[in-house]
């Protein structure tokens, strides 16, 4: 039983030095205007979910764009290029419904 505590405090203590050493950046216009711990990060998406995420979805109307990076993030992965993906869409509304 004690070698099972050891093994999941050593992954908990991994996961949070993980999260220590990799940030979740919030950028407009190219510059960078929140850059935080994923930990700190994962702990706020926890505690405030739908403010947190109606917060990122007015952050993409407003031109935001969000993104991952660190020592153990590679620089192109699937959630950065999600990310991106959803701040083109919203990057111009306007202009989409006026081409169709």
């Amino acid at each position: 039983m004690s070698e099972q505590n050891n093994n999941f405090k050593e992954t908990v203590k991994d996961l949070f030095n993980k999260g220590n050493r990799n940030r979740f950046t919030v950028m407009r216009k190219g510059e960078s205007i929140l850059s935080t711990s994923v930990t700190i990060f994962i702990l706020v998406l926890i505690l405030f979910c739908p403010a947190t995420l109606i917060a990122m979805l007015i952050g993409l109307f407003c031109g935001c764009k969000y993104k991952f990076s660190g020592a153990d993030i590679p620089e192109e992965n699937q959630l950065n290029r999600m990310f991106d993906q959803l701040s083109s869409l919203y990057e111009n509304p306007a202009d989409d419904s006026e081409n169709k």
